[in-house]
């Protein structure tokens, strides 16, 4: 059996066609005979999938992978072993003892002694279980005591509409009717069919649909211009508060006053004042706009309204962080 798995670094890539290396494995008998590493010219699924072929792999184990991707190179006669994580002498060790299957390495405490690659969340519910906050009860996931794993479950009952199998949380008849109507209106703009939605437009429609009057947007200074723009777009529907970061006038670390009266610091991020003064207009949405990391989770537990996040900032890659998450620089670099 001959395997191939792409590599950033010493660690399989996290996502297939973003790797600098593919590891080639002969193996026979629980026995490795050949190994090699062969650079990967280019980033896309053809590139990958030309390199499988030329070298007879007959199977593909790697990271995350599209299903695109997958199709394609499944349509070569190569199989594919996905979601698995790990270095590179963490996955031959696997394949010495044919322990590789989808879902390897996430949780190595998961890994039982007989090799059964299946899905090990029903295998693991040996822990207590702790109270979750209402009144749910989760269940503790694993030998070590880990907690539920959502991307380990290889049934996915949940998606055919059944509840998972290994937590209890309340049934939706307990919803209170405001959590209900809340529900209600995300699905009737997610599941919207006549027009593909822009997040803006979506935010705007879900805001209409739960009948609010008053809208707040919490956003960075950095991003004033986006914050105007949208602002404008927002008050065609409902009345608009827009309040900067920068509203506190809390100085920065280092930051203090001169003998003017003027600061030879930085004014810094205040989430906990832009909370106070949207509770205080009493909004009944409150819309983010590129705060930074950390000042959004103080103000999220701090705003008495809902809120929903529409720009995330990101110095480094045009405020689009997702891109991160497909590049071989930055996976490299984290």
């Amino acid at each position: 059996m001959r395997f191939g798995i792409p590599l950033l670094g010493d660690r399989i890539a996290p996502r297939c066609t973003f790797a600098d290396s593919v590891l080639l494995v002969t193996t026979k008998r629980r026995r490795i005979q050949e190994q090699a590493i062969v650079p990967l010219e280019g980033n896309t699924w053809a590139d990958l999938a030309t390199l499988l072929v030329e070298h007879e792999v007959d199977t593909l184990v790697c990271g995350g992978i599209s299903q695109s991707t997958s199709e394609s190179i499944r349509a070569r006669n190569v199989d594919v072993i996905d979601n698995v994580a790990g270095t590179s002498e963490e996955i031959l060790e696997a394949l010495r003892k044919e322990r590789i299957h989808p879902g390897f390495g996430l949780d190595s405490d998961l890994a039982d002694e007989d090799g059964d690659g299946g899905n090990r969340l029903g295998q693991a519910l040996e822990t207590p279980h702790e109270e979750a906050p209402g009144g749910a009860t989760l269940l503790q996931v694993g030998r070590a005591g880990r907690l539920l794993n959502c991307l380990e479950c290889q049934e996915r009952v949940c998606f055919q509409g059944q509840p998972c199998p290994f937590v209890s949380l309340p049934p939706p008849h307990a919803y209170t009717e405001e959590t209900r109507g809340v529900l209600e209106a995300a699905w009737d703009v997610a599941l919207e069919e006549e027009r593909t939605l822009c997040r803006l437009a979506e935010v705007a429609y879900f805001a209409l649909e739960l009948g609010c009057r008053r809208v707040g947007v919490a956003y960075c200074v950095d991003l004033q211009e986006p914050a105007a723009i949208v602002t404008g777009v927002f008050q065609r529907f409902f009345e608009v508060v827009p309040v900067c970061c920068r509203v506190g006038g809390i100085l920065s670390p280092g930051g203090g006053m001169k003998r003017d009266g003027s600061s030879d610091g930085e004014s810094g991020c205040d989430p906990c004042s832009i909370a106070a003064v949207l509770n205080a207009s009493h909004t009944d949405l409150n819309v983010l706009v590129g705060l930074c990391v950390g000042a959004d989770c103080l103000f999220n537990r701090e705003s008495k309204a809902m809120v929903t996040t529409l720009f995330v900032k990101d110095k480094s890659l045009a405020n689009n962080p997702i891109g991160a998450v497909y590049s071989h620089y930055y996976l490299k670099d984290i």
